[in-house]
Order: C-alpha cells, then sequence, then structure tokens
C-alpha cells in the first residue's frame, strides 16, 4: 500500500513506524507527466513488497518544507532510506531503475549497512552510532580528491572547490 504523506509530522511518524524496513519516498506533483506514468509501477511494487518495504508519496506543491529537506528539484524523485538514514536517492521515470533499486534495498540493505560501516569506521546503528547516506560516504571517499580539486578562473586566481562542489575564495 502506498500512503500519501500530510506533512512533514506525518512523514516523520511513518519512517518511525517503518522500523528496519525500507522507506521509498516518490516525491510527485499531480501535473507532472512521468510521475503519472510511474505511479502504477509503484502501487505494484509497494504491493510486492509489502512485507519489508514502506512507501510514501510526497505531493511537491503540498509539503514544499520536505520537498526542501531533501532537496528535491525535479520529479519524480525516489528516497530510498533504512533506518532513517538516506541509502539511495534518483530522479525520472525508469521503471526498471526502481524495481531493481527496491530489490536491492529489500535483499541487501543489511550487507550495504555494514559495507557503509567499513566504510566509514563508525558504528553502525546496532552498535550505537548513526548511519549515513551514500551520497556522503561516496564523497567521503573522495575526499582528498574533491579537496584538492582546483579551478583557475580568467585573471589566474585558484580557488579551492569544497566537497560539496561549492566555489571557495
Amino acid at each position: 500500500m502506498v500512503h500519501l504523506v500530510q506533512s512533514k509530522e506525518d512523514l516523520d511518524q511513518r519512517v518511525l513506524e517503518a522500523g528496519d524496513k525500507l522507506i521509498v519516498i516518490d516525491f510527485f506533483a499531480n501535473w507532472c507527466g512521468p510521475c503519472k506514468i510511474i505511479s502504477p509501477k509503484l502501487e505494484e511494487l509497494a504491493q510486492q513488497y509489502a512485507d519489508s518495504a514502506v512507501v510514501l508519496k510526497v505531493n511537491v506543491d503540498d509539503n514544499e518544507d520536505i520537498t526542501i529537506k531533501y532537496n528535491v528539484t525535479s520529479m519524480p524523485t525516489f528516497v530510498f532510506m533504512k533506518n532513517g538514514a538516506v541509502v539511495d536517492i534518483f530522479a525520472g521515470s525508469n521503471s526498471d531503475k526502481l524495481a531493481k533499486s527496491m530489490e536491492k534495498y529489500v535483499t541487501n540493505v543489511c550487507e550495504c549497512q555494514l559495507e557503509c560501516d567499513q566504510l566509514t569506521d563508525e558504528p553502525g546503528p546496532s552498535e550505537g552510532g548513526s548511519a549515513q547516506s551514500i551520497s556522503s560516504i561516496e564523497s567521503g571517499t573522495a575526499e582528498a580528491e574533491d579537496a584538492a580539486a582546483a579551478d583557475t578562473t580568467n585573471d589566474g586566481a585558484i580557488e579551492a572547490i569544497d566537497q560539496e562542489g561549492v566555489l571557495e575564495n
């Protein structure tokens, strides 16, 4: 079953109630054609993985605060979470990618968390720590590369690019 999120409080409650199940959040808009196209596939996957996943839909026009929190800029955007932490995000109406991602995180989410914990040398949720997003881990792994990256401007000044890709003077 797919649940339409009504507010930030509603989303927070659903995430809390999900426990260790995979959470898939579909950011959509009523006027979005690709959102309408992928919606039946999402419904099908929600039923298929009803025992191991919670599927939530967030209307970006009705829930701007949630949309901003997850930095959603295009629809549909799918956010995959486990134990309250984001493990993956992708945008677009790609039903094959959606199905493969759900299968991957439903079956491998424990292995994924173990791998994430090993990469960061931080304790996982079961060890008293908190899970991190895959994107933050990937950016952490490439931190040295990002910190050393530089961009030469027209006047010859060098500006270092921080790990989030923002230019600093």
